[in-house]
């Protein structure tokens, strides 16, 4: 009685320390209002019943019969239902990056959370169960407290690293209490504590740590909000980010150098809504990381991989290389064009696509960074291109009632001499393609271009005083003219902002603050989205691509055709956050085990600062070790692979009786101290554990070993039978054990089935 006792406390004991040491860091890591005393207090319960309940097992039975008709009763006669829906709620908006919900229910989340929690342990911690189960358990709630980067946490981690420690120390040496063992695990946990105290700069092995965690935050946790590009955030939107219009101020620094065969309009934000003052994304804010192939359907979606059609692909389909380097800092977006192919970001950028067809990185870009992206160029002025847009119109689109519904939408304030306007430009066009064209050609002839403007007043509809009052302006009033006028033709359309890159002979562009500019897309069914530029062409004085500033010549209205619209050199824009984020929808996921994340809103958390780079992916390395390690070491240690190598039948007749003792003992039935071979195998024999029987392996066994004959091939067959029958009757937690035995090095060693004759 009191051995038994004795095992209970140690049992206890460990199982506090152990939910103790994972459940305060883990409800801390979540939110600082779920530690309180009450967690104590309910790992100390859940651990006296459960020793209260493994007195015996009616005491068991009882215990079960009692809790479930408690938990029924405070589920369904109680509020335990709301209390436990509120909890998964809180939680899952926390795995999104939304903090707020968690204080709400923090009395349900922390109770929860200690009882399932020190349940498992108490589970995890029995003599039984090996130390696996614990290793699992402690390294994934250890993993979530460090990825959550709550480094304030770790010490309340120290009990159950020591824990952890004596369990796989008990495993080891199975005659040794884990109470005796648990100080010195208590000294080795509080050292490694303090060694990880050391700065990192002397602490390589921390640093790294860091870089490792970092990957694995970009690449599942990505929550946090980001710098987004817009023409307000490099100073050409003197009005602010909700209005359009005013003089801009341009800078001519250089921003990037690109390498293309052709004209590029190079894409950094995307907006669908307008409210007569400014443009803004109400598409919603999902993140989707870009090499994610569950999300391959909904980029290919996103960026018409599928459009046009293959049966009427031509020449003009084929993709354009263009490799970027920036040359200063700039936001989390990485410019391209629209229909990409290919991405190939240069180090350690983690590219995320949205669902307005923006791409970004985890971090804000900086001077050096580089990446290069494959993607068909489309242009209006591509000859043929607008028969091959009619055609596409008659082989069906999928997509189009969706984008119709999405970029027709216009505010009610608008004047019917607008939509007058755009039926009267329109009204000799026979198809989309050629309603498009009369629109810019419109635009391009009849408005001029200049950057001498005066404020806009926010009273009056923006593109209306531009069609129809003040009729000059720069790029933001000729893109938003576009798209306003596309829309009330019955042709969806969006406002972007980017950067126009224009290659010199030899294929190159340095792209400066001159060269932001805007412009729109036209969806055409069954072709996808092309980008029209209704700017009137500037000419940069022979300098396209050079960091100087152009000449400001204004193409004047004239009833003649223009050229085709040429670089942007400066405009503004609006913008500069995310835009604010719709609800949440549950159905849609990225690539990682928590859900999707919003977009952060506009004025919730503003605009992130740049993070460090993260350094080189190591944390791709080290699971390519560690996989093609343990692939190794399950092929090296099999008894197979081992017998093939064997030189003399001896050594692979010992191969196969260590095998039968692995087999035995991971089903933890092991030889006695001075029990013979025959006797160890009778009692398996008699206990039905195995169908199949022991003794003429052992009766073969000992004739080889204590009777000094050498092994033959029968005797070596007849071991590798067994213990193949054997091995195909373990159970699950027998399997477990044993692949353990086999990949940790050094593990358990039993008592083998005999011993060598001396």
């Amino acid at each position: 009685m009191a051995e038994k006792l004795k095992e209970r406390c140690s049992h206890a004991l460990m199982a506090l320390l152990l939910a103790a040491g994972l459940a305060v860091p883990l409800c801390g890591a979540m939110d600082a209002s779920l530690v309180s005393p009450r967690l104590a207090a309910v790992i100390a319960a859940v651990v006296l019943l459960f020793e209260l309940a493994s007195v015996h097992r009616a005491a068991a039975a009882a215990a079960a019969l009692a809790l479930a008709v408690c938990g029924a009763g405070w589920i369904f006669a109680g509020n335990g239902a709301r209390t436990v829906s509120d909890a998964v709620l809180a939680v899952g908006l926390r795995l999104r990056g939304i903090r707020t919900a968690v204080p709400l229910a923090a009395e349900g989340i922390s109770v929860l959370t200690a009882a399932l929690l020190t349940l498992l342990c108490c589970f995890a911690t029995l003599r039984g169960a090996g130390c696996i189960p614990a290793l699992i358990l402690g390294t994934g709630v250890m993993m979530a407290v460090w990825l959550t980067d709550a480094m304030e946490m770790l010490p309340w981690l120290l009990p159950a690293l020591a824990a952890l420690l004596a369990l796989v120390m008990t495993y080891r040496f199975d005659d040794t209490p884990p109470v005796r063992i648990l100080p010195w695990t208590a000294a080795l946990a509080a050292a490694a504590f303090l060694l990880s105290g050391i700065p990192p700069a002397e602490n390589p092995v921390r640093e790294k740590a860091d870089e490792i965690r970092q990957a694995i935050m970009d690449r599942l946790f990505f929550t946090e909000a980001r710098d987004v590009f817009s023409l307000y955030s490099v100073g050409l939107s003197p009005q602010g980010p909700e209005q359009l219009g005013g003089r801009p101020n341009p800078s001519d620094s250089p921003v990037m150098i690109v390498s293309t065969a052709k004209k590029a309009y190079l894409r950094g934000a995307v907006y669908n809504s307008y409210d007569g003052h400014g443009w803004r994304n109400t598409t919603g804010g999902r993140r989707y990381l870009w090499q994610s192939p569950r999300m391959a359907a909904v980029r290919a979606e996103l960026f018409d991989e599928t459009l046009p059609p293959a049966s009427v692909q031509n020449s003009m389909s084929d993709p354009v290389r263009i490799s970027v380097r920036m040359l200063s800092d700039s936001a989390s977006t990485v410019f391209v064009p629209q229909r990409v192919r290919e991405l190939s970001p240069g180090g350690e950028m983690v590219p995320y696509f949205s669902n307005s067809s923006e791409i970004f990185i985890t971090r804000n870009l900086q001077a050096g960074d580089t990446y290069e992206v494959s993607a068909p160029l489309y242009s209006p002025d591509d000859p043929g291109i607008g028969t091959l847009a009619d055609i596409c119109a008659t082989l069906g689109d999928p997509r189009w009632e969706t984008i119709r519904n999405t970029y027709l939408e216009l505010p009610s304030h608008l004047e019917q001499q607008v939509a007058d306007l755009a039926m009267k430009v329109t009204s000799g066009a026979a198809t989309p393609f050629e309603k498009a064209m009369a629109l810019r050609n419109h635009l391009t002839r009849n408005y001029k271009y200049t950057l001498d403007v005066g404020e806009h007043p926010e009273n009056i509809d923006f593109v209306t005083a531009f069609l129809f009052d003040t009729k000059k302006g720069y790029c933001t009033y000729f893109a938003s003219a576009m798209t306003v006028l596309c829309r009330m033709a019955g042709l969806p359309a969006r406002y972007v902002e980017g950067y126009l890159a224009e290659p010199d002979e030899g294929g190159q562009a340095i792209v400066t603050g001159l060269q932001a500019h805007a412009w729109t897309e036209v969806y055409f069914e069954g072709f996808g989205w092309m980008a029209f530029d209704a700017t009137p062409g500037r000419r940069s004085g022979g300098q396209q691509g050079g960091n100087a500033a152009p000449q400001q010549q204004a193409a004047a209205p004239t009833p003649e055709p223009t050229p085709t619209p040429g670089p942007e050199s400066v405009s503004g824009g609006q913008n500069a956050t995310e835009p604010p984020e719709p609800d949440e929808d549950p159905g849609e996921a990225p690539d990682t085990a928590p859900p999707e994340t919003p977009e952060p809103g506009a004025g919730e958390e503003g605009a992130a600062a740049p993070r460090g780079k993260a350094g080189f992916p190591w944390w791709i390395l080290i699971l390519l070790a560690v996989c093609a390690g343990t692939a190794t070491r399950t092929v090296t240690t099999s008894p197979a692979y081992r017998e093939k190598r064997a030189k003399t039948e001896a050594e692979r007749f010992g191969i196969w009786e260590a095998e039968i003792t692995k087999v035995l003992r991971a089903e933890q039935t092991e030889r006695r101290p001075g029990e013979t071979p025959m006797g160890f195998a009778g009692r398996v024999d008699s206990s039905g554990r195995f169908s199949e029987s022991l003794s003429p392996a052992a009766e073969c066994l000992s004739t080889v070993r204590y009777a000094g004959r050498e092994p033959e091939e029968a005797d070596t067959g007849l071991m590798r039978d067994t213990a193949l029958l054997l091995r195909g009757e373990m159970t699950k937690r027998g399997r477990l054990r044993y692949l353990a035995d086999r990949l940790i090095p050094g593990g358990r060693r039993g008592k083998p089935l005999s011993r060598k004759k001396r």
